[in-house]
């Protein structure tokens, strides 16, 4: 098989260069050159043999400058008398050409009388160029495909504002409603948006949507902190705080289902936040506490109370405040029997407010307050001491007996220390009555 490929191989090639050779062409001087087979094959270049190098003749040596002769001596002769020279007719001058006649300079001119400038008349101004027209976005349909970036009309605002406060008066709440609320939106530069909202807040309230109307009211309060319907709104605020805490319920899908008493707590709060320093604080601060009261809540009805007292200490309900924040006091220490530091507390805060306010502290019952507290305080000894006793652990019981005893001596719970007193003295007696064995002691 290979014998053959390469057989048909050659014939190919011969076959090839034959076909090419009739066809008219022939390899010449590295290239195929096309010849017409009528015509006979140009004559051969005669292949020049190659040249030898030829060496450079030597340039000729150039011939030496000849050296100066030596001077001869110079031997003083008489000199010869000169030959007369030829006269020559001298030739007529020219005539000198004429000089150009340059022109005198001018004089200076004299200098001229300083005037006083006149005031440049004002520029005259351009006329505005007229204002591009906005890009089409509608594409030639007529509905604006880009509604989300429509910008409102800035002349537009006064005369939404006048539709608003006309559909106002002519009972339609709703649509009044509406109106502001656009205007509030489109137009956050607009002179009449704190007054939009202002409106807007009345109508939800009187619609009794009271949240919507606080968060109206809280967005005035705000963004216009130099209104003059900013205490008007606090107002407001705490109105709708008060109909939370009342039988007001808050509306889920416009239905009243929810308490709206939390809701209430942070109203006031926000009210006092808006104004710490005003008229109105105190009586938010205090509200606020006594809502805790009511629930119960001692730790948070406490500490109103106290910043009651703290903030405000010339306040027309101060004495209030330091009553019920020293029974608050008082009820917080009714549930763990050995919180001693709260006892101390509701005892301290009793007595100051028996030395401010003689009077109405006999009127209040706080002598028997006082005395209510410490025999709570002798219990409290008496059962830390009971409880060291119950642990295996008589020196500690007879340590808070003792001091039990010291601090309350009339309380009856001294008498019943008696047996936690014993109970150490025989510990400590026990050692001396049998030296020889010693036995462990706590």
């Amino acid at each position: 098989m290979r014998r053959m490929a390469l057989c048909l191989a050659v014939i190919g090639l011969l076959a090839g260069g034959a076909s090419t050779a009739w066809a008219g062409w022939v390899w010449r001087d590295g290239k195929w050159t096309y010849v017409e087979p009528s015509k006979p094959p140009p004559p051969e270049k005669p292949v020049e043999p190659p040249r030898e190098p030829v060496a450079p003749s030597p340039k000729p040596a150039e011939p030496a400058e000849p050296a100066p002769p030596a001077p001869k001596p110079v031997v003083p002769t008489e000199p010869a008398p000169p030959a007369p020279k030829p006269v020559v007719p001298a030739e007529p001058a020219p005539p000198p050409a004429p000089k150009p006649v340059v022109p005198a300079e001018p004089p200076p001119p004299a200098p001229k009388p300083v005037v006083p400038a006149e005031p440049a008349p004002p520029p005259v101004p351009k006329p505005a160029a007229p204002a591009e027209a906005a890009p089409d976005d509608t594409g030639g349909s007529g509905f604006n495909w880009r509604f989300w970036q429509r910008k409102a009309d800035p002349n537009t605002d006064r005369p939404l504002f006048e539709d608003g406060k006309a559909s106002m008066a002519a009972g339609r709440l709703s649509e009044a409603a509406r109106t502001f609320k656009k205007l509030i939106k489109d137009y956050p530069a607009s002179a009449c948006r704190e007054s939009a909202m202002w409106l807007r807040g009345g109508i939800l309230f009187d619609q009794k949507d009271y949240y919507k109307a606080y968060e109206q009211y809280e967005e005035l309060l705000t963004q216009y902190a130099g209104s003059v319907h900013y205490r008007d709104a606090l107002l407001k605020e705490i109105e709708i705080a008060e109909l939370f805490l009342g039988p007001v319920r808050r509306r889920v899908l416009g239905i009243p289902l929810l308490s709206g008493e939390t809701e209430a707590i942070e109203i006031l709060r926000r009210v006092y936040e808006h104004q710490p320093a005003g008229d109105l604080a105190d009586d938010v601060v205090l509200r606020i506490a006594d809502y805790h009261w009511a629930k119960g809540q001692w730790t948070e009805a406490e500490d109103y109370y106290d910043k009651y007292c703290r903030e405000y200490p010339n306040g027309d309900a101060v004495l209030h405040a330091e009553l019920r924040r020293a029974k608050c006091a008082i009820e917080r220490c009714r549930g763990p029997r050995y919180d001693v530091t709260s006892l101390q507390l509701a005892y301290d805060r009793l007595n100051q407010f028996q030395r401010k306010f003689p009077e109405e502290a006999k009127r209040e019952g706080i002598p028997d307050m006082i005395a209510q507290v410490r025999e709570m305080q002798a219990q409290a000894l008496y059962e830390i001491a009971l409880r060291y006793r119950r642990g295996g652990q008589p020196l500690a019981a007879a340590f808070y007996a003792e001091r039990l005893r010291q601090r309350y001596p009339d309380s009856p719970w001294s008498s019943l220390a008696g047996e936690f007193l014993a109970d150490g003295a025989a510990i400590q007696g026990s050692p001396a009555e049998d030296p020889g064995k010693q036995e462990p002691t706590q």
